[in-house]
């Protein structure tokens, strides 16, 4: 899984980034809330070295910049919006994960030309989390604040053992890159928890390209319902929905064949378009 890592500066933030392989398309990786790039090295590895792919760390997240404000929803979808542009990339595929997953959308509803596909790993677009209040969303926040604030004290091999035990199907570059995005997350960026929402009614007719949404399974933590994917597809202008079974909120970690099958057709679907 070699990668090449360098820092940008994008709209005065620094942002650190991994690269690797070449080719056109380019494929853009948003993580997880409390993830980091290298949360997608694997992934990234399996795509196969014909393809230009770049995974950043978000404000607050991994190795970039931690400034004091600016963790909102909206700020990390104008951070996507302006890396693409900054890296001059030719209409690249934008795939993202739970809170990456909605970053995407908000940068694909707020530059509709700019992407050539989108891909949503389950995003957080669960009724339940839209209808909290802003102090259950700032008691939520400080919660995650404490555990990330513990999470940096606790050691590598701990963290890892712990999530191993979780989850024992994880692949270990999984539960190794989990463990080191933990132990690099500031605590402050725990704030994006208390932003507001946009729902994702107003998103997705906003969205210029195909998407590919991929759900799990509710029981096992998926946060995605079925009623919710089937809105989305009704108000998209091109979306496809894929079920993955078995799986819950991390899917490539529960399901990788899967969810790498999925992404590989969208992929050669919307690649010469």
């Amino acid at each position: 899984m070699r990668h090449e890592e360098s820092d940008i500066i994008v709209r005065g933030l620094r942002l650190h980034l991994y690269t690797m392989g070449n080719g056109s398309p380019p494929v853009i990786l948003a993580h997880g809330f409390t993830d980091h790039g290298p949360c997608w090295l694997r992934l990234a590895d399996q795509l196969g070295s014909g393809r230009h792919i770049i995974m950043y760390d978000a404000r607050g997240h991994g190795r970039s910049e931690a400034p004091v404000e600016g963790y909102t929803r909206r700020t990390l979808a104008e951070d996507l919006v302006a890396l693409a542009e900054e890296l001059d990339l030719d209409r690249p595929i934008v795939m993202g994960h739970s809170m990456g997953a909605d970053t995407v959308a908000w940068a694909g509803a707020l530059a509709p030309s700019l992407f050539r596909g989108i891909i949503l790993e389950d995003p957080p677009w669960h009724p339940e989390l839209y209808a909290r209040s802003d102090a259950d969303r700032a008691d939520r926040a400080e919660r995650e604040r404490a555990r990330a604030i513990a999470n940096r004290e606790r050691s590598l091999n701990e963290l890892e053992a712990w999530i191993q035990q979780r989850n024992p199907q994880w692949h270990p570059t999984e539960c190794r890159t989990w463990a080191e995005a933990k132990a690099l997350m500031d605590p402050r960026a725990t704030r994006v928890i208390a932003s507001d929402r946009v729902p994702w009614q107003q998103l997705v007719p906003q969205i210029g390209c195909p998407v590919l949404l991929l759900t799990g399974d509710n029981d096992l933590g998926a946060l995605t319902t079925s009623a919710v994917a089937q809105e989305v597809v009704r108000l998209g202008k091109d979306v496809q929905h894929v079920q993955i079974d078995e799986a819950g909120h991390s899917l490539r970690r529960d399901q990788f064949a899967a969810v790498l099958e999925a992404v590989r057709r969208f992929l050669a679907r919307v690649a010469s378009s």
